[in-house]
């Protein structure tokens, strides 16, 4: 009914009464309003000012999420894909970092647009630390009679103290002002605060205190805090975990029926040491022509009833969330550690896809709801010491399979490749922490051939499981990566060209050059700092109802399906291939209209946990930094801004050197993005060497600072 009423208003190109919109589609009245008020709520349509409803684009308005940067700058991303924009400080009305907002394009500037409209909050809590304030109140003045005259004396300001707080979420630019019941919390206490007053220009945000989380700053206060800022679920309902409880303790007789048995099939999981689920094994055949590659997927949609009390919550999460320390699951134990997990020597429920293959190319794939018997857990570690002629525990009788996989798979990854697909391969911090949850060791990730082998495996049953989907047009949740916009990719080009890598996209670019220029810059310093910038232009990935293709794997049908115990999108996709596999594909795309929807919830909700997630690294990074103010490092500028530049650890620590803290008076390049300095004429550019002095760690903040160490 909202995509109708949707389609409506935009081909009525005006605002259109309430009751003329229900005759025209035939909708009770009520049930045209209701979804009205959740289509403003969504920033989908407005309300004139003579109370009749229009699509936003019908008044000018464009919906956009509010994006507020760490040093305060407000943007808006616009929802349809377009180029963010600044968000003018004019007017009264203030967003915060997350809300659904309208805004206008401003006149005063490119890229410059006005609010006009919050439609909705991203949340209504709040977390911060917190401090007693003084402010200083005018007081009236008096009049002294000296005689017949009369003197105005002004009196001296009166000091006040109140309560506010520090926010933990470096996205609130603003401040908080706590009024309330302390709950008998003092200054220096983590607190979880609920807004009551938005802020306006001139007027803070006030808020009380709903919970203390603790006193003082410590690592594990602090992930915490960041949980609540995210609004991440923590514990399961009860009415979920009762509804775990009733489910079996392993695979029954009945469970069998119709099913594939692949338990004679030698198969196994790699997983990280540190893996708690296990929901993806592999098995690899001899076959004729070529091989039987197999990828078995723990079968969650057999569990987990739709629009149960599991379903609920697993939908409300949207996705696991792994945090330093701490696991956030999208389901309950009992499923994602013991009935879904595909321990070894144990009968599991699976959804497996067998690819026939020759020399690399899939010749024909069989989709089966099965049962399997894992042969063995390993570990990444381990395979990869296997590869690398190392001393390795994994069983003798597996090993002639790993190598063969391993060729399979590098074979799987030269076709991808030839065809253009992207690999950004960027470093992502490996993080060792103590028994008490501190960071004691930060390093860059190593991703070794067992790694790459699961993943080559994993992308080619996504991709060939789209495929089968779009093929039978079944309504189906899409992982979509959408062609890159032509003012992204010639600012991109700009920036290349000054680094001294000069490279021609064009409007409409193949992902091959793109990888090309990867390439290219392999091995060199500013490696990383290129594949940031090529990845900051193109479109970030999400789910769609359509099946619009993956430019970054050069793919013409993508989706998830390797990991329904951690994505809804991936339990989707199981619950509507099981309906395609039994038959009922009218059933199936009966539930099309739902699908466009749970996209943007699950898009949304995979947003918010890698945010948090690289919130939670930061601050790991920070706790692991602090003490060692004075050590100097080694590092590369890994970005630079008007206010100073970034510099970028092996080991993937970044802090800021700011502007301010320089011997000279530096003047920012936006175009090049460079400082010059005026009297040395010293050039910072991005991916340049530079040792740097550790000066200042802010754990709170997540800020590291460091000074430069010139080479004069």
């Amino acid at each position: 009914m909202l995509d109708q009423i949707c389609e409506y208003l935009r081909e009525q190109g005006r605002a259109v009464d309430l009751f003329d919109l229900a005759d025209a589609l035939a909708l009770p009245v009520d049930e045209a309003e209701a979804a009205l008020r959740e289509l403003l709520s969504q920033g989908r349509a407005v309300l004139s000012k003579k109370g009749k409803y229009a699509a936003p684009e019908a008044l000018g308005l464009i919906p956009a999420r509010a994006v507020i940067t760490r040093s305060g700058a407000p943007h808006a991303r616009p929802l349809d894909g377009s180029p963010e924009m600044r968000l003018s400080r004019a007017g009264e009305l203030r967003a915060m970092h997350g809300d659904l907002i309208l805004v206008r394009r401003g006149q005063r500037g490119a890229g410059l647009c006005e609010l006009v409209a919050v439609t909705r909050r991203a949340t209504e809590k709040l977390v911060g630390v917190l401090k007693m304030e003084t402010r200083f109140l005018e007081k009236a003045s008096v009049i002294v009679r000296r005689g017949r005259r009369k003197k105005l004396l002004r009196q001296p300001p009166e000091a006040v103290e109140y309560l506010s707080a520090r926010p933990c979420d470096l996205h609130v630019a603003c401040g908080i002002e706590v009024t309330g019941d302390t709950h008998g919390a003092r200054p220096g206490d983590t607190v979880v605060l609920r807004i009551l007053e938005w802020p306006r220009r001139h007027v803070p945000l006030r808020a009380e205190i709903i919970r203390v989380l603790g006193r003082g700053l410590d690592v594990g206060i602090q992930l915490d805090a960041l949980i609540e800022t995210h609004g991440l679920p923590v514990a399961f309902p009860e009415e979920a975990l009762r509804e775990a409880d009733r489910l079996p303790g392993g695979v029954a007789a009945g469970d069998l029926e119709d099913r594939f048995d692949a338990r004679g099939i030698p198969l196994f999981t790699i997983d990280g040491e540190d893996a708690q689920d296990f929901d993806d094994a592999v098995s690899l055949e001899k076959t004729g022509r070529g091989w039987r590659l197999g990828v078995h997927i723990a079968d969650v949609s057999h569990y987990v009833r739709k629009n149960g009390a599991i379903d609920r919550e697993a939908l409300r999460r949207g996705t696991s969330v792994y945090l330093p320390g701490r696991t956030l699951p999208m389901l309950p134990e009992k499923l994602c550690n013991d009935l879904c997990s595909l321990k070894p020597d144990v009968d599991r429920l699976a959804m497996s896809l067998f690819l026939e293959l020759e020399n690399g190319k899939i010749v024909d794939s069989r989709l089966e709801n099965a049962v399997i018997r894992s042969r063995a857990r390993l570990t990444y570690e381990a395979v990869n010491r296997l590869f690398a002629g190392e001393e390795s525990d994994v069983p003798d009788a597996l090993r002639p399979i790993l190598f063969d996989m391993d060729a399979v798979a590098k074979q799987l990854r030269e076709r991808r490749r030839a065809r253009g697909s992207i690999d950004f391969d960027l470093p992502e911090p490996a993080l060792t922490l103590d028994e008490d949850g501190y960071p004691v060791d930060v390093q860059a990730r190593v991703r070794g051939e067992a790694e790459r082998l699961i993943e080559d495996f994993m992308l080619t049953a996504n991709e060939t499981v789209a495929e089968l989907a779009r093929h039978c047009r079944l309504p189906f949740l899409y992982r979509v990566h959408e062609k890159p916009d032509a003012d992204r990719l010639a600012s991109l080009a700009l920036f290349l060209g000054n680094m001294n890598h000069p490279v021609r996209l064009g409007k409409d670019p193949h992902p091959r050059q793109i990888q090309a220029l990867l390439d290219d810059t392999a091995g060199l310093p500013e490696e990383a700092v290129v594949r940031r910038q090529v990845l900051r232009s193109l479109k970030r990935a999400c789910y769609m109802a359509e099946p619009l293709g993956h430019f970054g794997l050069a793919a013409r049908d993508y989706c998830h399906f390797t990991s329904p115990i951690r994505r809804y999108p991936d339990l989707t996709a199981h619950r509507m291939l099981k309906l395609l596999l039994a038959g009922r594909l009218e059933e199936a795309q009966r539930q099309e209209a739902g699908m466009t929807e749970l996209a943007a919830q699950t898009s949304q909700r995979e947003f918010e946990a890698a945010s948090a997630e690289r919130d939670a690294d930061d601050l790991m990074k920070a706790y692991f930094m602090r003490g060692r103010e004075g050590e100097t490092f080694d590092g590369v500028v890994s970005g630079v801004h008007g206010w100073g530049f970034f510099v970028e650890l092996e080991n993937t620590v970044e802090g800021l050197v700011h502007i301010r803290t320089l011997d000279d008076d530096f003047d920012f390049d936006e175009t090049r993005q460079c400082l010059t300095g005026a009297r040395t004429r010293r050039v910072i550019r991005l991916g340049d060497r530079m040792r740097v002095l550790l000066e200042r760690v802010d754990t709170l903040a997540c800020e590291i600072d460091f000074m430069p160490l010139w080479d004069e």
